[in-house]
């Protein structure tokens, strides 16, 4: 029962971060990726506290060794500030769903920065896993290419946004996992990553002198309404899903059907937004999920 149930928690996630995907980069064509990234944390900070409230009983988490809450916040720094930064570019410049299949290179780069920091290995299966994704990146690049209008710039611009993005959220996932060594709550760790992202994009925005130019930009109350939905679905309901199916389902099963995100939003493109997919950017897809499923799958060998 609680197998099953975790499944499905796992495949909700999976839901979560695909409409959020949809909602960021319609939000990013609106008012600009920056200022979604920015307002986004204003309003996922206090909710995140609400919940951390809820799972701990601390509006704050306390008694964190120091060393710990360093790590959690540099990887906080790298997932909610630099990744997003880039993720919610390149779902403007390409779109929801070639942006996560380019995503799912996020694993290659943790695997390798755990080879060259923790010294882990390197199996044959994980090699082979590493080929299939690449093969299905690149081949989804091609056929979107070919069929977009919009010019090989705004493509390759894309394309490097979400590289950057996988590779930095790669590098948050790390410091996090390190972080969480000693035995942090995972939604406590989640609201100090938060803190960190939100930090970190109050003062770009400093620098930047944007601050009030982006919460101008949401002075529709439709579009700030959007962004809350989103807020609530992505960090804050799909986090305690994920939180919930690691509990209740082997670690592999949750991550691998957490990825197919990518795949959710295939129906969309062709259905909703009308978008020309062909089938081989569909097997591309496919095969960039489905590498990213073998890595999670066959972690240990």
């Amino acid at each position: 029962m609680y197998l099953l149930l975790g499944q499905t928690f796992a495949l909700l996630t999976a839901l979560c971060w695909a409409q959020n995907s949809l909602i960021y980069s319609h939000l990013g064509k609106q008012v600009g990726s920056d200022a979604v990234t920015h307002i986004r944390l204003w309003l996922a900070l206090p909710i995140m506290f609400l919940v951390n409230f809820l799972f701990t009983g601390e509006l704050y988490p306390r008694g964190i060794p120091m060393d710990a809450f360093i790590y959690i916040f540099i990887s906080g720094f790298f997932g909610f500030f630099v990744a997003d930064l880039f993720l919610f570019r390149a779902f403007v410049e390409i779109g929801a769903r070639e942006a996560l299949v380019v995503m799912t290179t996020s694993p290659i780069f943790g695997i390798l920065f755990s080879r060259v920091f923790l010294n882990e290995t390197l199996s044959w299966i994980k090699i082979l896993a590493i080929v299939i994704i690449l093969s299905g990146v690149i081949w989804v690049i091609i056929e979107e290419q070919g069929d977009d209008d919009s010019g090989a710039g705004h493509n390759f611009r894309g394309i490097l946004y979400a590289l950057l993005g996988a590779l930095t959220q790669a590098v948050g996932l790390i410091f996090a996992k390190r972080g969480m060594l000693d035995g942090v709550h995972p939604v406590s760790t989640n609201l100090i990553r938060i803190i960190a992202g939100f930090l970190g994009l109050f003062i770009y925005s400093l620098v930047r002198k944007k601050v009030q130019s982006d919460f101008k930009s949401f002075k529709s109350t439709r579009l700030l309404l959007l962004l809350l939905f989103a807020v609530v679905v992505g960090p804050v309901l799909g986090i305690i899903l994920s939180l919930y199916a690691l509990n209740w389902a082997p670690v592999g099963i949750v991550t691998t059907l957490i990825q197919v995100s990518p795949i959710l939003l295939l129906p969309v493109d062709i259905f909703i937004l009308k978008k020309k997919v062909s089938i081989k950017a569909v097997t591309g897809t496919l095969l960039a999920v489905g590498g990213a499923a073998m890595l999670f799958l066959f972690k240990n060998l």
